[in-house]
């Protein structure tokens, strides 16, 4: 195979597009780094669950009716609570949520 100029040229722009950061890419769009309205909330979901994981792990003075009570109560609230937002994103998807709807 004989690599022209054009060939060569091109074989090099693709390695440095496949190669650079898509933030140094200023003109080139990527879902790969595009946060989206939700990160910050998310990000602080899990910051806030790394706390709890950490105060878990930390501390020695925890009794079993502790474990027992975050294991059985609270995490299982946490659990609702992701399906709840789950079926909010599936609603909203499916076209069932027009408009929105504050929840007070």
């Amino acid at each position: 195979m004989k690599i022209t100029e054009e060939l060569l040229e091109a074989m090099i722009l693709q390695e440095l597009i496949s190669t650079m950061s898509g933030k140094d890419q200023e003109n080139r769009v990527s879902l790969q780094y595009r946060t989206g309205p939700f990160f910050r909330l998310v990000q602080a979901a899990f910051e806030n669950l790394d706390r709890l994981e950490d105060s878990i792990r930390l501390s020695e003075d925890l009794k079993d009716m502790d474990l027992n009570g975050l294991k059985n109560n609270e995490l299982q609230r946490l659990k609702d609570k992701i399906a709840f937002v789950e079926g909010a994103i599936e609603a909203k998807l499916s076209g069932k949520i027009q408009k929105s709807q504050n929840y007070e």
